[in-house]
């Protein structure tokens, strides 16, 4: 019963959702011939602003459970997506079990995880982020207005290597330039671009720790390589190297 309700409320959030940012986003989704809807997937993207989890949540076809940083559960917007949409908080820099249980068990039960392999959007929070620290001044670290892609964390690795699912890469670009026009009172393109999927991802088991974190590092090297693949060559950042 509680099921079924929540249901409800999200596909009301959703419709919601596209009615109010029709306002202030015009969105194109291509690729969408390449989404699977029957099985358990890992969805990777870039992470250029705040709304990019909001606009693929409303714009793909799937409910996609998000890995959200806890710190963002401060805000209220945040707090109330996380609790309709049953998102995953998790400690980022770190490797939190509990988290990992969370989306294991989503991916077994057939449904699409949403990770953003570089972790965060301000490539300088980066630093406090592998040491695991609580990012406690979020205002200000809400858009990369570079538009460009940042090294990926080996997480994304960690979670395809011991799920086993296939992944799904999708770039998204225009996003970090939503408040700069909201400001100016202007409407901004949005464009979501599917990918193929690829994997499963997977490691030798008998690797000694420090060869495991290399290969963690090469796995999260290929999820981005691919995101990257979808977005202009400007906006690949240090990704530059692909077909």
């Amino acid at each position: 019963m509680f099921a079924a309700l929540q249901g409800i409320l999200q596909s009301i959030l959703v419709f919601l959702g596209r009615l109010i940012s029709s306002v202030f986003v015009s969105v194109s989704v291509s690729g969408l011939e390449h989404f699977p809807r029957s099985e358990g997937l890992i969805l990777v993207s870039n992470h250029f602003s705040w709304f990019d989890g909001p606009l693929l949540m409303i714009y793909l076809p799937v409910r996609i459970v998000f890995l959200l940083a806890v710190e963002t559960e401060r805000v209220c917007f945040f707090r109330f997506l996380s609790r309709s949409f049953n998102l995953i908080p998790i400690w980022r820099g770190q490797v939190d079990r509990k988290a990992m249980r969370a989306a294991l068990a989503a991916l077994k039960e057939g449904r699409t995880v949403g990770v953003f392999p570089e972790g965060g959007i301000d490539p300088a929070m980066a630093g406090a982020r592998e040491r695991g620290e609580r990012i406690e001044q979020i205002a200000g670290h809400t858009a990369r207005h570079s538009a460009n892609l940042i090294h990926a964390q080996s997480g994304i690795g960690l979670l395809a290597t011991q799920a086993q699912s296939r992944l799904l890469p999708v770039a998204v670009l225009g996003t970090e330039k939503i408040l700069v026009n909201l400001r100016k009172l202007r409407r901004t393109h949005v464009r979501i671009r599917v990918g193929r999927p690829f994997g499963p991802l997977s490691i030798p088991e008998d690797l000694p720790r420090r060869q495991r974190r290399r290969h963690l590092d090469a796995l999260a090297k290929e999820a981005m390589t691919q995101i990257a693949a979808l977005l202009p060559p400007g906006n690949r950042g240090p990704y530059q190297d692909v077909p």
